[in-house]
């Protein structure tokens, strides 16, 4: 079976003019995406249709992406010329896909009173272009680029049977990096018992991934990554001021709305460092969900997780001025704190070591893995007694167990005999259902 491997490089151009140039691909790259991005809106507006295809178009009055281009850089703007052309339309694919699948829906009706894409300017992004094995080149150490040249490539490489595909050009932290796609031929073996686990994912130091097996894993310690990065943004707030304070020949009244800042070469010195900090503290964070993945997957083969929509967990309760939010200071902190736990990262790296399935979070927590009982005053704090049968466990294991039983439908949990219901939404439920009121212990195969 073959799969799709991604590995990161630092680049060394090795010359002002190689550094010049990959800044001068970028900027082309931005300046026809932006370009492109306000020509297809100005004719849907006007027209209700738009050509956003690399080919010529029947029925529409413009040429496509490809024809503008290639006028943009014969007429309009020569110094595009300087630059691949083929990457610089490599760039434009997304505005093609996000059009062709929006006109798709308008002609199926699958989506009612959808509006056109909302695609947005690259004004202050941070200097990119994609690359593929037509643009591009790799081989040993080096990798060679269109109308750049051969650059060097550091760092280590664990697919060297791969075969190079595709990637992506950025320049990160003051530095160039180049993340490159492997096609690798894996061979995948039948195991002989499939083994699941269960895991519940926490906030609280020590356990932020916790196994139906009661194996604990504690996150990355980054107390002083954080401090670091706190102190690079404090140093960052004294190093600007607004643009019309540093105006000579400013007269008048003061600039109303919002205030605009006219950094230092301080503050853009600072600023480099405070990305290379985030940076590291975003790298421990991975390398921890690589390290915790690499140990489950070393022991079982299917991991049941329950299936969290962090980016509502963590929207912000601020609310508008007609409805003003409430604990809103509170749900800032929390929202931290679950965006640090690195959830969706140890979600992302067990995917392609193992076989991850979902399970409905509702009422894990305090559902009586012994007796099914459901009962939120079971639970205190990590420790976990309940209600009815007065089964004790770990709040976080019992948890785990429940997200495994709710996964394989162990004792009519999740599935099974409910024909893929569930039946642990609330109390009572089951004989909602029809099915028996079980309370005996439960046995689970793992």
């Amino acid at each position: 079976m073959k799969v799709h491997r991604a590995v990161r490089y630092r680049l060394h151009p090795g010359s002002a003019r190689k550094n010049q140039q990959l800044h001068g691909t970028a900027g082309a790259c931005r300046f026809v995406w932006n370009h492109m991005v306000g020509k297809l809106r100005d004719e849907y507006e006007a027209w209700g249709i738009c050509n956003f295809s690399y080919m010529s178009t029947k029925n529409v009055p413009t040429p496509g992406l490809g024809r503008t281009f290639t006028i943009l850089r014969r007429h309009s703007y020569k110094w595009l010329q300087g630059y691949s052309a083929y990457i610089v339309k490599s760039s434009l694919q997304p505005i093609e896909r996000t059009y062709k699948a929006f006109f798709k829906d308008l002609e199926t009706g699958r989506k009612l009173n959808r509006k056109p894409p909302q695609l947005h300017g690259r004004w202050t992004t941070t200097p990119s272009f994609p690359i593929n094995y037509e643009s591009a080149k790799v081989s040993g150490e080096s990798l060679y680029v269109q109308k750049v040249g051969w650059m060097k490539l550091a760092g280590s490489n664990p697919y060297p049977d791969g075969e190079f595909k595709s990637g992506t050009v950025k320049y990160e932290c003051g530095n160039w990096y180049a993340y490159l796609v492997y096609e690798v031929d894996t061979q995948v073996s039948l195991p002989h018992s499939i083994k699941e686990v269960g895991i519940d994912r926490n906030i609280a130091e020590g356990r932020l991934a916790v196994l139906s097996d009661g194996t604990k894993h504690g996150g990355p310690d980054l107390k002083r990554k954080v401090a670091k990065r706190k102190r690079y943004e404090r140093s960052m707030a004294r190093k600007r001021e607004v643009w019309w304070k540093n105006q000579k020949n400013f007269c008048g009244p003061k600039p109303q709305g919002r205030p605009r800042y006219q950094p230092s070469n301080r503050y853009l010195r600072t600023q480099i460092r405070h990305q290379r900090a985030c940076a590291a503290e975003r790298f421990a964070r991975k390398n921890w969900g690589h390290h915790v993945s690499k140990a489950i997957a070393s022991e079982y083969d299917v991991a049941y997780v329950e299936k969290l929509n962090i980016r509502g967990m963590t929207k912000s309760a601020k609310g508008t001025k007609e409805k003003p939010g409430r604990h809103v200071k509170s749900k800032s902190g929390l929202n931290r704190k679950v965006l640090a736990s690195a959830w969706g990262t140890l979600e992302l790296c067990l995917n392609y070591k193992m076989e991850v399935r979902h399970v409905d979070p509702a009422y894990t927590s305090q559902t009586c893995h012994q007796c099914g009982h459901v009962d939120k005053d079971s639970r205190k704090q990590t420790d976990f007694k309940c209600t009815a049968c007065g089964h004790a466990d770990d709040a976080d294991v019992n948890a785990a167990l429940n997200i495994l039983a709710f996964g394989n439908g162990a004792a009519g949990r999740g599935g099974g005999d409910t024909g893929g219901k569930s039946c642990h939404s609330r109390p009572g439920k089951r004989q909602e259902m029809g099915l028996p009121d079980r309370r005996e212990p439960v046995k689970l195969s793992t």
